[in-house]
């Protein structure tokens, strides 16, 4: 009887472990149903960018201290709903979740970070989705992006609407051919013509993955003289863009015939240009204009 007092008394280990389990399996279902979702996220930061693009738009209610700290939270979301949205699936959320239309507005707003930060979430969201650009391009997003990318004072912003553009353009003919339509290439033509290396190169990507697409884009880059301001800018003084633009006339003059004929017509002042331009790289001390070299070298043997 004292033995089996002893056994009664002593714990059931078998039983305090399955106990165990059940509590860890209660808890742990909890803390799953308590926790915010993908999609809970994703409201709180566009709530949050929503905030500051309302607050900004009416700054007299506002000191400078609270501004800054709503613009702070936007941005924070901005970057966090980029990092979110690199998944297609969390990017093809956005739009049951109305992130777009806070998103519109927010490409509008009064501070140029903001905005900058939008049009980075914007291309991340488009980038190789053809039904976010679909539903960009419906709620006339390309425009805004043609309209800040010629028309804004700041260059983070202009770059921006570049990567933008160039994303909801790529491998769509719908916005390809919405971009013709809008003016899109005269535009294309006069960010060449900045003195923001980023935003050259930028925009020699996107010559080269227009034409890449379509012939007839490469009938525009001719007619709008976009070739002949890329040929001009192999002339320049610019070092970071430079390869970038010897690339994209090289890919130019390879897919389509018409480039090749423009370029090869002005082979006679084109050549000692370009020679003239692959001598002073090869004068400086380093090595690092290499690519630039190569580049151009096959330019003036293609048009020879």
């Amino acid at each position: 009887q004292q033995q089996q007092q002893q056994q009664e008394q002593q714990p059931n280990e078998g039983n305090e472990t399955a106990e165990e389990r059940r509590a860890f399996l209660r808890e742990a279902i909890a803390h799953m149903q308590s926790a915010p979702t993908a999609a809970d996220i994703a409201k709180k930061h566009l709530s949050d960018l929503d905030i500051a693009t309302r607050s900004i738009g009416e700054a007299s209610s506002m000191n400078n201290q609270e501004q800054e700290e709503v613009v702070e939270r936007a941005t924070v979301a901005l970057e966090e709903l980029c990092d979110q949205c690199a998944d297609i699936d969390q990017a093809n959320d956005m739009i049951p979740l109305g992130g777009f239309p806070v998103l519109e507005r927010s490409l509008d707003a009064n501070d140029s970070a903001l905005q900058a930060g939008s049009f980075q979430l914007l291309g991340t969201l488009v980038q190789n989705n053809p039904r976010c650009q679909q539903h960009a391009l419906e709620m006339n997003l390309l425009e805004k992006c043609l309209h800040h990318l010629d028309h804004s004072c700041s260059a983070q912003v202009r770059v921006k609407a570049m990567y933008a553009t160039s994303c909801l353009v790529k491998d769509y003919d719908p916005a390809q051919i919405a971009f013709a339509e809008q003016d899109g290439f005269a535009i294309l033509g006069r960010s060449l013509k900045s003195n923001n290396e980023k935003l050259t190169t930028k925009a020699s990507f996107l010559v080269t993955n227009m034409v890449a697409h379509s012939t007839k884009n490469a009938e525009y880059i001719i007619e709008h003289g976009i070739l002949a301001q890329l040929l001009s800018l192999l002339s320049s003084s610019r070092t970071q863009s430079l390869e970038h633009v010897a690339r994209t006339v090289c890919r130019l003059t390879e897919l389509h015939a018409p480039c090749l004929a423009e370029a090869t017509r002005q082979r006679s002042v084109l050549t000692p240009m370009l020679e003239e331009t692959i001598a002073a790289l090869k004068a400086r001390e380093d090595d690092l204009y290499k690519d630039e070299i190569d580049h151009i070298e096959q330019l003036i043997m293609t048009i020879s």
